[in-house]
């Protein structure tokens, strides 16, 4: 008898222009207010990866000039639990408007990792 198991391993992927922006982690309040940490905490290589270990809401912000709080450039998502219902998507307006003010800087992806036990 074989048991194969599934890990999910979840990631978001930030794709940008390194001389143009940046990524920051930040809590709900920063998020709300466009502050944020010291430069030095920035992830600037332009092909950042951060793997969602955990549940739970997550907030991201561009920290370059203005660009948080005049542009827009935030993006927060919501990790949910294993096995929890995917909820519905948002109406096509907010989606487009969500991708619009990020301009492509993140993209989401998954990758299965599978394991087999004989």
């Amino acid at each position: 008898m074989e048991l194969i198991m599934f890990y999910l391993l979840f990631f978001l992927v930030f794709n940008y222009d390194p001389s143009r922006h940046n990524v920051f982690k930040v809590n709900g309040t920063l998020f709300q207010s466009c502050t944020f940490s010291p430069a030095n905490e920035a992830l600037s290589t332009g092909k950042d990866v951060i793997q969602l270990k955990t549940e739970g809401r997550k907030w991201y912000v561009c920290g370059i000039a203005d660009h948080c709080s005049a542009r827009q450039m935030k993006f927060a998502i919501t990790v949910l639990p294993e096995g929890a219902p995917a909820p519905s998507p948002p109406p096509s307006s907010v989606a487009h408007s969500v991708v619009s003010s990020m301009f492509g800087v993140v993209m989401v992806s998954m990758v299965a990792i599978g394991a087999i036990f004989a």
